[in-house]
């Protein structure tokens, strides 16, 4: 999912990003430790039934490799050492949003960002002001998994992989994910038992769901300050 010394601490799949004509451009918002990157959407994803039990159509950016970003004429990729403002803000009027300042060739720039789809964390776009600036500021130290994570020939590596999008995922997705990816045929007893495995090692948060269902979530370097959660 990223390079060697690049790593993603967060990221909102489902982002409006607004350019300073007013048009509203779908993608993907990636926070590094290095930087801010907006990607265009280029895939979608059609999800009746599971926002609230309203239609909604998720569209953003498939990234699998933070060096080899897919083209896009709206993508960002903004410094932290470049910022000049972040704020975040939420209203009863207006779904989460953030908005930066940055220099560019001593040119000062500005972005919009708002969330497209709502709902189900405790944390939000909002949230990411408050981490940027702690991050640019130096006051958050990126912390390190407390184990090696396994080879991607393995099982528990290609879990792993498939979860480098900080997002929460139930075992039958997690599955889904794998088989599709590394053309493999699973067993979900397979899954379940190295999802255990990586929740055991620290790699992972695993969250039982009231239904019964249980999530994984791979661990952030962000620690208390995870965006994810």
């Amino acid at each position: 999912m990223s390079s060697q010394d690049e790593i993603i601490l967060a990221q909102e799949q489902s982002v409006l990003r607004k350019d300073s004509s007013g048009k509203k451009i779908d993608g993907t918002l990636i926070l590094t430790d290095r930087r801010l990157l907006f990607v265009e959407a280029n895939k979608e994803e059609n999800l009746t039934g599971e926002i609230g039990n309203r239609s909604a159509t998720l569209r953003y950016a498939e990234v699998e490799d933070l060096n080899e970003l897919p083209m896009g004429t709206y993508n960002l990729s903004i410094p932290l050492g470049s910022l000049i403002s972040v704020s975040g803000s939420e209203g009863i009027f207006h779904t989460p949003e953030l908005k930066v300042t940055w220099k560019e060739d001593s040119v000062t720039k500005s972005a919009e960002f708002t969330e497209d789809i709502i709902g189900g964390r405790k944390k939000d776009l909002k949230d990411w002001a408050k981490v940027i600036q702690s991050l640019k500021s130096g006051k958050i130290t990126i912390q390190k998994l407390p184990n090696a994570p396994p080879s991607i020939e393995t099982l528990e590596g290609k879990i792993l992989h498939v979860l480098g999008d900080m997002q929460e995922k139930g075992t039958f997705e997690i599955e889904e994910e794998v088989e599709t990816e590394f053309k493999l045929d699973l067993d979900i007893d397979q899954i379940e038992e190295a999802c255990e495995k990586l929740a055991s090692l620290g790699l992972v948060d695993k969250d039982p769901d009231s239904s019964g269902d249980v999530f994984y979530r791979k661990r952030s370097p962000l620690g208390e300050d995870d965006l994810s959660s």
